[in-house]
């Protein structure tokens, strides 16, 4: 029941994650698809339900994993990919028709075992497919995370296309008579195998985007702190504004996107210092941080513009940095964090932040 919980939460967790990403590109909606499907199944199976509901499911999301491949990997149609699935299934529509009953609860009669084999077959085809490209591409892939989730993947994906092949060879030998098997004992224990599995392939393809996460958030937290001196450089010279910001939630779908944004904050922000430079005091204020010594110049800068003073014909410059643009957010961020929280500010009565961080 834990691991039930757990892998719902995962599933469903991931599905609303990874929401944004729809507007990406194929590759991203035919994972989300997967990803949907398998919290369809893992919640119908807790709802009173159609017997044949979570098997159809199933070959969905068989069809979105073979579409996903197929995206990676440049092979396959999806035109040769829907005849197969639409194959599969019309035969367990067909057999579950012919046939009373398509549990494993009773007697098996040969169209009951029939549409297991069809439904687990093209299952463990898919899900050997998959096991098999994950784990050749995860040599390629960089060391470290990158690799190991390409492996978890592969890993979890084996475990459930053996739990196919383990319950398939049960139906077939209590179908003909071989054996007598209690599949109510057999499901209690070889859940662990197919849920385990599931948890563990859906884990190793979230470290992607974990990393990718923490590239956003760590872009959309330096978006944040650089808010307020951003704020006071385009409510004193709104010309420096390259563009209007796109206000969408997908832009949180890329780091791209919102690393774009943090650069563009921060020329912004160097326009307006430039701008302000003659406005500079010809005596630097002191401070035992250099981030407070140039956040008190910019108050003061800002005071002297505001008060019509007469700008220097020689400028004073403000502190140089790193040539990297990472060096430039550090900087201004810290200069930014002393701008709002410094004494000199609040003195000085400058603009306070206000809004969203875009």
């Amino acid at each position: 029941m834990i691991l039930s919980v757990t892998l719902l939460g995962l599933l469903w967790g991931v599905v609303v994650a990874r929401v944004p990403t729809l507007w990406r590109d194929p590759r991203q909606r035919a994972f989300w698809a997967v990803v949907v499907l398998l919290a369809l199944i893992k919640t119908v199976v807790l709802l009173p339900h159609p017997a044949i509901l979570p098997n159809l499911l199933g070959v969905l999301t068989a069809y979105f994993l073979l579409r996903f491949l197929s995206l990676l990997t440049g092979r396959g149609t999806q035109r040769w990919h829907l005849a197969l699935t639409a194959a599969v299934l019309a035969a367990l529509l067909v057999l579950a028709a012919l046939t009373d009953d398509v549990t494993l609860t009773g007697d098996l009669s040969a169209l009951t075992v029939a549409y297991w084999i069809v439904l687990e077959g093209f299952l463990g085809a898919v899900l050997v497919t998959t096991a098999r490209m994950f784990w050749a591409v995860a040599p390629d892939a960089p060391a470290g995370l990158p690799r190991l989730g390409l492996r978890a993947i592969a890993t979890g994906c084996a475990l459930v296309a053996l739990y196919a092949a383990i319950k398939t060879g049960l139906i077939v030998a209590r179908g003909t008579g071989l054996a007598h098997i209690d599949f109510a004992e057999f499901k209690r224990y070889a859940m662990h195998l197919q849920g385990g599995g599931i948890l563990i392939a859906v884990a190793g393809a979230c470290v992607p985007a974990a990393r990718r996460s923490r590239d956003i958030i760590g872009a959309y937290w330096s978006l944040l702190v650089l808010r307020p001196l951003w704020k006071a450089m385009r409510d004193a010279f709104p010309e420096v504004i390259l563009f209007s910001p796109r206000r969408a939630v997908f832009e949180l779908a890329g780091v791209d996107d919102v690393q774009l944004r943090l650069y563009r904050r921060v020329i912004e922000i160097r326009d307006g210092m430039l701008a302000l430079r003659p406005y500079l005091p010809e005596t630097p204020p002191h401070s035992p941080d250099p981030a407070d010594a140039e956040a008190a110049a910019i108050v003061q800068a800002l005071r002297r513009r505001a008060d019509g003073l007469a700008a220097a014909e020689h400028p004073a410059a403000f502190a140089g940095v790193g040539p990297e643009m990472a060096d430039e957010v550090a900087w201004l961020s810290r200069v930014s964090r002393a701008y709002r929280h410094g004494p000199v500010t609040a003195a000085a009565r400058t603009p306070r932040p206000s809004g969203s961080a875009r």
